[in-house]
């Protein structure tokens, strides 16, 4: 009876195994000791998960900032088994201290051009602002003297200008030559002497495109007066800093023109003889001798030059015109027209 007893005070912290123990003490006894292996088990196994958990958390951390964690890493080492940690470096293996550094250092330079991309369309933003005033501020007389030391330079620029349209002319016409070739054999276009696939590619492809595709609008019109030294010679489109800008059909980027009133320009000579010059730039992302199809882009909206706020200034030459010789331009939105965008 004693012996019972004590049997059943050592189990009595569960009724239902004190319940047991007084009809079957043997069966009790069993169960019980079942019982406290199970929740050893499930202890052992919780605790084991949460620190293989935080072992991983720790090897992560520390591994991709690069820090010295050797007294945490030591304390936690310490607390897990040999083979958890031998598994944990096993499954970071492939995450060495090279990659995770450069992560950071790709993270850190795209912070970086982002903070200097703010920083320029800001002070873009206050230059165009200045700009603006220093422009409407000018009297007509400044405004049109100006322009007038403008065409001398553009006159200066001539015969090299006309020795480039040239050139693409011949470039053109070698293209498509080639493409016509290629299309009679069935097969595709392959280089030139002087040009290679893409140039041929570039050269000899058709359509158009509007300069600017998207967040623009129409602004001032060709032979519009106002605030221009005799009339506005070309087409605005009016848009935010940096708005892309692209070529309205195939041709051979010319020199710029040297008159200071069109800023970073781009020229462009096209199949038909003609051309088109892109005025008051930001950036521009094409050279002189290079080619480009309709479409491509080759700069950015700014306000560089004499303007009155951040826009692209487009004019369109008929063939055997100087681009830069802007009382001789034509309506640009008329050559729009014909390639079938405006």
């Amino acid at each position: 009876m004693k012996d019972a007893a004590k049997r059943g005070a050592q189990v009595d912290f569960e009724g239902d195994v004190a319940e047991l123990e007084a009809n079957d003490p043997g069966r009790a006894q069993r169960g019980a000791v079942a019982f406290g292996l199970s929740r050893k088990l499930i202890a052992l196994s919780v605790s084991g998960a949460v620190a293989v958990a935080a072992l991983f958390s720790l090897a992560f951390v520390s591994r991709g900032s690069g820090l010295d964690n050797s007294s945490e890493s030591a304390d936690a080492t310490a607390a897990v088994p040999a083979a958890a940690v031998a598994a944990v470096e096993e499954g970071f293996a492939d995450r060495s201290e090279e990659v995770s550094r450069n992560a950071v250092r790709s993270n850190l330079s795209e912070a970086v051009a982002d903070e200097k991309a703010k920083d320029r369309t800001a002070n873009m933003g206050a230059s165009s602002e200045d700009a603006v005033k220093a422009y409407t501020d000018m009297t007509s007389e400044e405004r049109q003297r100006l322009m007038d030391e403008d065409m001398a330079l553009v006159d200066a620029q001539s015969a090299k200008l006309k020795k480039e349209a040239e050139e693409a002319a011949r470039k053109l016409e070698e293209a498509k030559k080639a493409a016509a070739a290629a299309a009679a054999s069935g097969g595709e276009v392959t280089e030139t002497a002087d040009l290679s696939a893409e140039d041929v590619s570039n050269l000899s492809s058709t359509g158009g495109s509007m300069p600017l595709k998207s967040n623009y609008s129409i602004g001032a019109w060709f032979g519009k007066t106002g605030s221009w030294s005799r009339y506005h010679t070309g087409q605005d489109f009016p848009a935010p800093i940096g708005t892309p800008i692209y070529a309205v059909a195939s041709g051979v980027i010319l020199s710029p023109t040297a008159g200071g009133w069109a800023g970073t320009n781009v020229v462009i000579r096209h199949s038909n003889g003609g051309a088109t010059l892109y005025a008051h730039m930001s950036r521009k992302v094409v050279n002189t001798g290079e080619t480009v199809k309709a479409g491509q882009l080759i700069g950015y909206v700014g306000v560089t030059g004499r303007s009155f706020g951040a826009h692209l200034h487009m004019e369109y030459y008929k063939p055997g015109v100087t681009p830069g010789k802007v009382y001789e331009a034509s309506d640009p939105m008329a050559f729009l027209r014909s390639l079938g965008v405006a």
